[in-house]
């Protein structure tokens, strides 16, 4: 079974978020991609965590960049899990799922892009990641890393001018919030070749309405409900229970 779309954080709502039980149980339910937010550590190795600190996540507290990757792994998410690696998902999504990788680069992680591409060749997934981020020069500064790297902008509305002047970069797709989405846009988009990405996409209405872009990718959360509307036929009757 596949199902086209990318699951938010792995299976977040069921399991931690960005861990690898949950990216896991994304790949087992037959998602096509996964998403998944990087920082640094103070040793540089990037670390799977959506926020800066480890406060929400685990029993800890600091931020990620004042600790090396073996401190943080003295720390737990939910009592078991430790905080993982971008190389470690990486070796378990390979050949079985696509990955978002947000590089969350707010200024202050020197090396970061060069350290994520080193991952990204070390495992050999040039084919299966998918580099996005809401600074610019991040991009740029993958772009002149290497022209193997798919990248793409994280953007709260679909800004065609902004995709022309990007360009230069290589662009392997935009990724924007549903909320922003119009059909003008989108055909413009397509235009332009460059494939469309939208998050998050959770209630049913919301999923409903997106059938009108069949050649958009969906992220979302609820990655059941997303099943249930969009392959039907898959669902099974214990998991129509739970819908």
């Amino acid at each position: 079974m596949t199902i086209r779309g990318i699951a938010h954080q792995g299976y977040s709502l069921k399991l931690p978020e960005n861990t690898l039980s949950s990216f896991q149980a994304a790949i087992d339910l037959g998602f096509t991609h996964t998403k998944l937010e990087v920082h640094l550590s103070k040793d540089g190795v990037p670390i799977v965590m959506h926020d800066p600190t480890i406060d929400r996540m685990t029993n800890g507290y600091g931020d990620i960049k004042d600790f090396t990757y073996l401190e943080l792994q003295q720390f737990t998410i939910n009592y078991e899990e430790k905080i993982p690696s971008l190389e470690e998902v990486l070796q378990l999504t390979k050949d079985r799922i696509k990955v978002f990788i947000e590089l969350k680069q707010t200024g202050f992680y020197h090396g970061l892009e060069d350290k994520v591409y080193e991952i990204i060749e070390k495992v050999d997934v040039f084919d299966q990641a998918y580099l996005i981020s809401f600074n610019h020069f991040s991009l740029a500064r993958l772009r002149i890393i290497s022209r193997k790297l798919q990248i793409g902008p994280l953007a709260n509305e679909l800004l065609p001018k902004e995709c022309e002047h990007l360009k230069q970069l290589d662009l392997a797709f935009y990724a924007v919030h549903c909320s922003k989405l119009n059909k003008d846009h989108v055909k413009r988009f397509e235009e332009m070749g460059v494939p469309i990405a939208v998050w998050p996409v959770n209630t049913m209405e919301e999923m409903k309405y997106m059938q009108q872009f069949p050649n958009v990718l969906i992220g979302t959360d609820e990655l059941e409900k997303y099943q249930a509307i969009y392959y039907p036929e898959t669902v099974t009757n214990w998991q129509r229970v739970g819908i």
